[in-house]
């Protein structure tokens, strides 16, 4: 019945003199909101970007077709697809909609596998992306039993998602045994905002669903514990992108002095 109530109103709405009278009563709310104490005021104005920023990503989805338009503006493929070689056989975890698995696929001329939990993201994946050598298989990482050796795993913006992070680095390691991780997080230092909205006890991750979000020295910390040194270290759009190789594992003989 809201929905129906909205779309009769659709034609008002997207008028010119609706958003006209919009900006002027956000003109005047803030107004109101900067009367108050600057604590309460800024909180008040930042609830209200958080609603805003929630459009803005939901159209900007829209306008490429249901791909978000950072994949096209932020470059960020072109990161990973430097770092990957024709015939490298590619795990993409938690490939989502398939956008980056296929520009690797297709870019890089790799053989990619992306796994994610999402039935849906994968049904779009499959629709929309297409290519030789890649193929999208429905599963929780930290269970899946892999048919073969990778020789790259990605992970483009999923850490942050996770819980036991070092576990899953090291099961990665040492069950698909890949000579490079090629890694994408948020970074908490992208913006003066965030240590501000913390301090004023409001959410301060960009995603509500992030168990973390990474300082330089965090991500090194914990690729380190994992037993996996940084090569390259990128930060760009409040991003970190890092390639990551596995330490060598000790040679027996040695360590029993043969």
């Amino acid at each position: 019945m809201k929905s129906r109530f909205l779309r009769l109103l659709d034609p008002l709405l997207q008028s010119a003199l609706a958003e006209r009278v919009v900006v002027t009563g956000v003109r005047l709310w803030s107004s109101g909101a900067a009367r108050l104490e600057p604590a309460e005021g800024l909180r008040r104005l930042l609830r209200l970007d958080d609603h805003l920023h929630e459009r803005i990503d939901g159209i900007a989805i829209e306008l490429d077709g249901g791909v978000h338009a950072k994949h096209r503006l932020t470059g960020y493929h072109e990161f990973f697809v430097r770092n990957v070689g024709r015939g490298d056989r590619v795990l993409d975890v938690g490939c989502g909609k398939g956008e980056l698995a296929y520009d690797l696929a297709v870019d890089s001329g790799a053989a990619v596998t992306g796994i994610d939990v999402s039935r849906s993201s994968l049904d779009f994946a499959r629709a929309r992306f297409q290519a030789p050598g890649l193929e999208f298989v429905e599963g929780d990482v930290l269970a899946w039993e892999s048919p073969h050796d990778y020789d790259v795993v990605v992970l483009s913006n999923v850490l942050e998602h996770v819980g036991p992070r070092v576990e899953l680095l090291r099961r990665l390691s040492s069950s698909v045994h890949p000579d490079r991780f090629l890694i994408r997080v948020p970074s908490e230092e992208r913006d003066w905002l965030v240590p501000l909205r913390e301090e004023l006890g409001l959410p301060h991750f960009s995603d509500p669903t992030h168990e973390t979000e990474y300082t330089v020295d965090q991500l090194r910390a914990e690729l380190g514990e994992a037993g996996i040194g940084i090569e390259e270290l990128v930060q760009r759009w409040g991003e970190l992108w890092a390639v990551g190789r596995p330490a060598e594992p000790a040679d027996p003989g040695a360590i029993l002095g043969r």
